[in-house]
């Protein structure tokens, strides 16, 4: 990935956007983990061209042992032919995804979560010595089952609140989730790693 002072923004594509979704609705109340693949582009959105890094592709790693307050990778040997792989079909792996079911303290990475990522680039890194990445992108899923008392057409809509994209899918008559979600990078260019919230653009007709 190139140098740049300032982390771009993120733009999700329609059919990652869905993944993601399905990958923590899949699990639920358990986190989900995978990686992200992308790239930096420059796209118009919102009437004006922007310098985005485009998120082309997200990967669920199948493997994870998971619970509702972590997930780490259940069979290393696994992870290690899936990041080789990636690597072999030259994909940009550009950092990673999770979820944080409710409950959940706040909408942010936790401690937790910046030593684990911390980990897995160090972890990458030792798969691919060529490896170069002083910065890593987690896009966060947090979400919250609803239920309803009266039936409800299925469908979702989405809403834009600042920098996070919030979104209310309708799965069944009474039943249905409320997700926010939002991208943080994390900076290695210092001893402790720094985290810098990132803008998340999604196309407002999911096609």
């Amino acid at each position: 990935m190139e140098k740049e002072e300032h982390p771009r923004n993120v733009f999700i594509g329609h059919r990652c956007f869905k993944s993601l979704i399905a990958s923590a609705i899949e699990v639920y109340n358990r986190e989900t983990n995978g990686a992200l693949i992308g790239k930096n582009v420059t796209r118009k959105i919102e009437s004006e061209r922007r310098k985005v890094i485009s998120v082309r592709e997200v990967y669920p790693f199948q493997l994870d042992r998971r619970t509702p307050s972590e997930v780490e990778h259940g069979n290393k040997a696994a992870f290690r032919r899936v990041i080789r792989s990636m690597h072999g079909m030259k994909f940009d792996i550009i950092g990673g995804f999770h979820s944080h079911p409710w409950p959940y303290t706040k909408i942010g990475l936790s401690q937790g979560d910046i030593i684990s990522i911390t980990e897995e680039l160090k972890d990458m890194r030792k798969i691919n010595r060529n490896l170069k990445m002083d910065k890593w992108l987690e896009i966060l899923i947090s979400i919250k089952r609803k239920d309803y008392n009266t039936p409800q057409e299925l469908g979702w809509s989405m809403f834009d609140t600042g920098r996070k994209v919030r979104v209310l899918l309708k799965t069944g008559k009474y039943m249905g989730y409320y997700i926010i979600i939002s991208a943080y990078w994390v900076l290695f260019d210092k001893k402790k790693p720094r985290v810098k919230e990132a803008s998340v653009f999604v196309p407002w007709i999911l096609e």
